[in-house]
């Protein structure tokens, strides 16, 4: 199982994400709750111990990327509508998939988002 695999799973035990479960729940965005959990275990050392904490803290880096490029509306139209149209089950995994691919910085992010167009682009075609 990869790091980002683990991050999935980790994140969904941490929300009580199951493949059904809707983007909204009780009024909470669980996209935004997911990316707080992320800024919380590298902004407050503590909030979360062992291994969940060094997981989400590995993640950090797809955060920043994804607040950039998709909230920042940086990234393709489709990408961005792509990417809000997601579970959150579907988000953990793209955020693991982004650890897997090494995401260290805003570049390498922005060319994630953009094989992810094309990717989109050839699935449409």
């Amino acid at each position: 199982m990869t790091k980002g695999q683990q991050f999935a799973k980790t994140m969904r035990s941490n929300l009580g994400i199951g493949a059904r479960t809707r983007r909204h729940r009780k009024g909470v965005d669980l996209h935004a709750e997911i990316l707080e959990c992320i800024r919380n275990a590298t902004y407050y050392p503590g909030y979360y111990t062992g291994q969940r904490a060094e997981l989400f803290q590995a993640a950090f880096n797809a955060q920043v990327s994804y607040t950039k490029h998709i909230a920042g509306y940086r990234a393709d139209a489709t990408v961005v509508a792509h990417v809000n149209a997601l579970s959150p089950w579907q988000f953990c995994a793209l955020l693991g998939d982004m650890v897997d691919a090494g995401i260290a910085n805003a570049g390498e992010g922005e060319r994630f988002f953009a094989d992810m167009a094309r990717r989109l682009f050839a699935q449409a075609a």
